[in-house]
């Protein structure tokens, strides 16, 4: 549950502020003054602080300054008088979240909270689906040291009006860190604009990206507004930035140093209020040699280089991912997924993952759709990642249903042998609650050697699925 803080000396307004949260299912903890919030914060590091700004001992200001001195991942929003504005606007220039003013309004609080709450959320959500470095002796995901500077730099970002350029593979959260560094900074009241620049043909991404006015070429009948005033006060996010025309590198170029732009068709010139963040999966300083991109767009654009690593180079933190999907589509699905089978998750940290995390989620959807019992295992992975597996740990059947050890003495191989195969169809039954069909199919038997199997070995398959007629009827 999201946590506030509510930090004020009058204590009426104190109790109505924690009142109106606490009404819409936030849990809140109140302070009356600066240090005993402080305290607090070293007790619990609450995602928001709602902090006055003129209180004794210590105020609002000089609050939210101890809180950036100690680097508390918090954000610290002011409740202020109409008269004190001027200090609350000197204090978001100081790195607070936003301000409320006084007499507190509820739509403009909850308003105000709902929008840290998704800027939190953001953060959050990059520890798992942004790429994930292990540190030195740590695979705790957001706990290394690799991972602590990679917030760190984030965090860096959310402060300044820099261009970006972050930098990795596909499917590593290139546009989840962009919009984490939109909604956490000065701009996060504007508008978020992404632009996929590969999936734009080349005669038409002056128009995209700047506009055109009326008759500026065949086929345009009326004005357009481009996406760099659609971004206006806010962040435009380029991807795949490598993909661009050396003509469109120009444009872009002139953009970053001008901060203006012309619509094709105008004479006109269109101050660009905006902040570029670009991504690129490519090898930029390769396609500079080669002359396909410009070297000075280059400079420009990666003032903050960020690198995301392939999940491939960070496998320690794929039990980590893991247990987040599950969390994520048990909400979403409605579903008690309790974890992963061992061999499951062995067969996950010996995949290659050429899609990275979203590979990842995308096998975790999968596994959900297909299982029916309250943990993931090895046969609800996709066949694809099973067959691609480098050693993988395939399940074994150490005892008998009956909790006896197997026994080998004796080494009779038909024996052996038989005694594995009745033990293989029972488990591939209860992971599959003694459904035919579906065991068929994921366990890899056809389903005539199956039901043969079955009635050889005197398996009851009603003991795996309850009163599932399929279970029974082909037996």
């Amino acid at each position: 549950m999201y946590q506030v803080l509510v930090v004020d000396d009058e204590s009426d307004l104190r109790t109505q502020v924690a009142g109106m949260l606490r009404a819409r299912g936030y849990q809140v903890d109140e302070a009356s003054n600066g240090v005993e919030a402080l305290e607090k914060l070293q007790a619990n590091n609450y995602p928001l602080v709602l902090c006055d700004v003129k209180m004794p001992e210590m105020d609002g200001l000089e609050f939210l300054r101890h809180v950036r001195e100690q680097q508390y991942s918090t954000a610290v929003a002011l409740i202020t008088a109409h008269g004190n504005i001027r200090d609350a606007i000197e204090a978001i220039r100081e790195g607070a979240f936003d301000y409320v003013e006084k007499p507190v309004s509820e739509t403009q609080l909850l308003a105000l909270v709902e929008k840290a709450e998704r800027a939190f959320e953001m953060i959050h959500r990059i520890r798992y689906s942004a790429p994930l470095m292990p540190g030195e002796g740590r695979e705790c995901v957001g706990n290394s040291h690799s991972m602590k500077r990679v917030f760190s730099l984030v965090e860096r970002l959310t402060r300044v009006n820099t261009s970006v350029l972050i930098r990795g593979e596909n499917g590593t959260g290139k546009e989840l860190v962009a919009r984490a560094i939109h909604y956490n900074s000065p701009r996060k009241n504007g508008p978020f604009v992404a632009v996929n620049c590969a999936a734009i043909p080349e005669n038409l991404i002056e128009s995209e990206l700047f506009g055109h006015e009326k008759g500026a070429f065949t086929g345009a009948d009326q004005r357009k507004i481009g996406k760099f005033q659609y971004a206006a006060g806010g962040t435009l996010f380029l991807d795949e930035i490598g993909d661009t025309s050396s003509a469109t590198q120009v444009k872009l170029l002139r953009v970053l140093q001008e901060h203006t732009f012309t619509p094709v068709g105008s004479n006109r010139e269109v101050k660009a209020d905006v902040r570029i963040v670009a991504a690129t999966n490519q090898d930029l300083e390769k396609a500079i040699k080669e002359g396909k991109f410009r070297e000075d767009l280059f400079y420009r654009l990666s003032v903050m280089p960020l690198f995301l690593p392939a999940l491939r180079e960070r496998k320690d933190d794929i039990p980590s991912l893991v247990h987040h999907f599950i969390e994520k589509y048990n909400k979403e699905h409605g579903s008690r997924m309790l974890g992963i089978a061992p061999e499951a998750l062995a067969t996950l940290e010996g995949f290659h993952w050429p899609g990275n995390i979203r590979e990842l989620e995308n096998a975790i959807e999968h596994a959900f759709v297909v299982e029916n019992s309250d943990k993931i295992t090895y046969f609800s992975l996709p066949e694809y990642i099973r067959q691609n597996t480098a050693q993988t740990r395939r399940p074994t059947f150490p005892r008998t249903t009956q909790g006896a050890p197997i026994s080998f003495l004796g080494m009779d191989w038909e024996k052996g042998k038989e005694t594995f195969e009745r033990e293989f169809i029972v488990q591939a039954l209860r992971s599959n609650k003694g459904r035919i069909n579906l065991t068929a199919e994921l366990a890899n038997i056809p389903k005539n050697t199956l039901l043969r199997k079955i009635k050889k070995y005197s398996i009851n398959p009603r003991e795996y699925g309850g009163n599932d007629t399929e279970a029974t009827s082909n037996v």
